[in-house]
């Protein structure tokens, strides 16, 4: 779908250069759009295709799920967890992304987490190697430094968040989750750690703006990445949102002038976006989350005079459905009504039927759902993703692959699938981009690729001329789980059609970024999913069946575990 050159990137592992290497990426353009284009754009396309642009997800993990639907519902972005980067070298990473923007009809937004310490993606799934401090929190990145000379602390944070924009760049992932401008100065609280409140005594607010207008536009650098200010109008000491609400009862006036003013000193120096939390302000707005608040929108918009993106933290977290559950409403309508620019949301097919019929209700107007996208676009087009060929709206004549799972036996890997009649299909490998493979599709469509298994997971691109591609990793042969979680007893509901199915990990720290797959034992086929939450804990609901069912627990990085369902 768009214009490529060969560029040579070289991927830094810590703080050294690991490796050069010749990468297919999409070319950063040496013409941006114009406004006017821009325009254009929202004239033509679909209502449908701009609230797709709405939405940033978790990155699906069945097989072809990711490009499928990032074409399929005109997807702003994706974002990047321990499944997307787990087991995979940086030029297989790189590749990988590099293929999702060949499939996209209008580039993809790429995001991360990237705060360091237990919120740093890179390093905890392995791709990238822990390299003194240059990945740890930035209060630790500040003290360590002036244990060291004292003085230097705030400039080895701020050199820390610009090589790290490089390296994120050079990996394809163009907007980062950071950095956290939230004010805590108390140890026990949740979101102190992630901050840098406290590292100058208490109070120190003053500190934290300074922090915020200095790393900002180290983030930000050569526009190679986006900086996300979170999270609106600062967390406090509220508690964790992941499983329930918390509160802050601080004054409008107290806020203003302490919490958010690392955010306006951030938006001064040019933030390309803002997360806004899920924190209720007892004193703004009683009845709704920050993230669903159009008084908190306001606020944002019109007294700290913010024109960029403006995102909701993930619209999963358990605060969110329990309140969507408890007041009958769609939390995604809901936060487009109060006035935010994108959703981070799993769920984006109901969600743009959702706002789409908001739409033809009045309930919001298309004028609004233009400016959001146009705010989309016009970050997108400073980081030069771009060109002239994206905003041209006509129809997507490409097809998509009917794949089964990759079955495995003897130490060979099975690919089978459905193209079209004769169609030639060549499977590439992500470590090089070379074709390691080609077939020719029977008359009904169907074709077979068998490759040997390798020590190490593999990756790979799928391809046919007409088709979206997909990108597919191949399992190492030895196996590559080598850590072992645990499964609590399955429990059943009264009725006796469904069974719970939870457990945990050892790791608490991967909250968030690790899914659980629940497979069907004989097929492979995969029934539901959970994301590992809190303590590392999670749980899923299996529908029962008349015969009973082996159910296979798959996480990436462990051994699966099998379980055995009773029937209905």
């Amino acid at each position: 779908m768009h214009r490529f050159r060969k560029i040579a990137l070289a991927l830094v592992a810590g703080a050294t250069l690991a490796s050069c290497f010749s990468l297919t990426v999409r070319a950063k353009t040496s013409k941006q759009v114009s406004n006017s284009q821009i325009n254009q754009y929202l004239k033509h396309a679909s209502l449908n295709d701009k609230i797709g642009q709405m939405f940033i997800a978790r990155t699906p993990q069945n097989l072809g799920q990711a490009e499928k639907d990032a074409v399929k519902y005109n997807l702003g972005g994706y974002i990047v967890y321990d499944a997307d980067l787990a087991d995979l070298t940086q030029k297989q990473f790189a590749h990988k992304i590099a293929n999702y923007q060949t499939d996209s009809k209008i580039p993809l937004l790429i995001g991360i987490d990237q705060e360091g310490g237990q919120v740093s993606r890179l390093t905890h799934s392995g791709l990238v190697k822990q390299n003194g401090d240059q990945f740890k929190f930035p209060r630790e990145q500040y003290q360590n430094a002036e244990d060291s000379s004292t003085g230097s602390g705030m400039k080895a944070a701020v050199n820390y968040a610009k090589k790290n924009a490089t390296l994120l760049h050079q990996l394809g992932i163009n907007w980062n989750f950071a950095p956290d401008a939230d004010y805590s100065d108390d140890p026990e609280s949740f979101i102190y750690q992630r901050g840098f409140g406290g590292v100058k005594g208490k109070k120190s607010y003053k500190a934290v703006a300074d922090y915020i207008k200095q790393v900002v536009p180290a983030w930000q650098h050569d526009h190679y990445v986006a900086a996300t200010l979170k999270h609106f109008p600062g967390y406090g000491d509220a508690a964790d949102t992941h499983t329930g609400f918390a509160h802050v009862t601080k004054s409008k006036a107290a806020i203003l002038k302490q919490d958010a003013l690392p955010f306006k000193v951030g938006i001064n120096k040019g933030a390309d976006a803002v997360m806004v939390t899920h924190v209720i302000y007892d004193k703004i707005d009683p009845k709704y989350p920050a993230s669903l608040s159009k008084k908190m929108n306001t606020l944002l918009r019109k007294n700290c005079h913010f024109n960029g993106v403006v995102v909701t933290d993930a619209m999963e977290m358990g605060a969110i459905q329990n309140f969507a559950k408890k007041h009958h409403v769609n939390a995604d309508v809901l936060a487009v009504k109060a006035g935010n620019d994108m959703i981070m949301s799993a769920n984006y097919r109901s969600g743009i039927a959702a706002i789409a019929k908001a739409v033809k209700k009045k309930q919001i107007s298309e004028s609004q759902i233009n400016a959001s996208v146009k705010r989309i676009l016009t970050m997108k087009n400073k980081l030069h993703l771009l060109s002239a060929a994206d905003l041209k709206v006509k129809p997507d004549k490409r097809s998509f692959f009917s794949l089964k799972s990759v079955k495995y036996h003897n130490g060979q890997a099975t690919i089978a699938g459905q193209a079209k009649k004769n169609a030639k299909i060549t499977l590439r490998d992500n470590s090089n981009n070379q074709v390691v493979k080609s077939v020719k599709a029977d008359r009904k469509g169907k074709f077979t690729l068998t490759l040997a298994q390798k020590p190490q997971v593999q990756s790979y691109f799928l391809t046919s001329p007409d088709f979206v591609g997909v990108n597919l990793a191949v399992k190492a042969k030895t196996g590559n789980s080598v850590d072992s979680f645990l499964l609590d007893s399955v429990s059943y509901n009264k009725k006796h059609t469904q069974a719970t199915i939870s457990g945990q990990v050892p790791d608490s720290g991967a909250e968030g970024s690790l899914t659980v797959n629940y497979l069907d034992a004989n097929t492979g086929k995969k029934i539901t999913s959970a994301v590992v939450g809190k303590d590392g804990k999670f749980s899923a609901q299996v529908p029962l069946t008349k015969s009973s069912q082996n159910i296979d627990v798959a996480i990436s990085g462990y051994r699966d575990l099998l379980v055995v369902l009773q029937s209905k």
